[in-house]
């Protein structure tokens, strides 16, 4: 799935798509699919970075909130502004997340290419169960970044805030306790 988003400047691309916020849904909410399996709170830790220390203003610990559901053997990542789906393993607690978004960061112009940034977001990881409710998660979630093949992305290559080099990668370690129970 490409998504395509009109940015302001290289902040927007370090908001991971809202990664988490927003309510918890009910069971009636279509923007909530399935079995809500409640909110968690992630701490994200850096594992490694070939974007640079501090790339699209980063940081090495960060933490968000995210609610989960699960339909058979989908998983859904649900970030207050859209449904992720991902994928559920056999065992029923293993997952994994594989999106892309594209985020215009300067549009074309008079003699520009302008520049579009493809971000490539690929999550997986092990739910924490507890007889039959997940009560947190463990897992590992990767920011890849290239420039669109259309764009000049040069003036982003080698600024404070920037990257040090397109494409690149980030990847953080992931450990989730869940804050709030699915509402009945």
């Amino acid at each position: 799935m490409v998504r395509h988003f009109r940015g302001h400047g290289l902040a927007f691309l370090a908001i991971v798509s809202c990664v988490g916020c927003g309510e918890m849904g009910n069971g009636n909410d279509p923007h909530l699919p399935g079995e809500a399996l409640g909110q968690f709170r992630v701490t994200a830790n850096i594992e490694e970075s070939t974007c640079g220390p501090g790339a699209l203003g980063s940081s090495d610990v960060w933490e968000f909130d995210v609610q989960l559901s699960r339909r058979e053997t989908d998983l859904y990542w649900l970030n207050g502004q859209e449904a992720i789906p991902g994928r559920l393993a056999a065992d029923g607690v293993s997952f994994a997340f594989d999106t892309r978004v594209a985020v215009t960061v300067a549009p074309a112009g008079k003699g520009a290419a302008g520049c579009t940034v493809v971000r490539s977001d690929q999550a997986s990881g092990t739910l924490k169960p507890s007889g039959p409710e997940v009560v947190g998660f463990h897992g590992r979630l990767r920011f890849g970044y290239s420039a669109q093949a259309t764009s000049d992305c040069s003036p982003l290559v080698g600024v404070e805030g920037g990257f040090t080099s397109l494409p690149c990668e980030m990847a953080y370690e992931l450990d989730a306790v869940r804050t709030a129970a699915p509402k009945e």
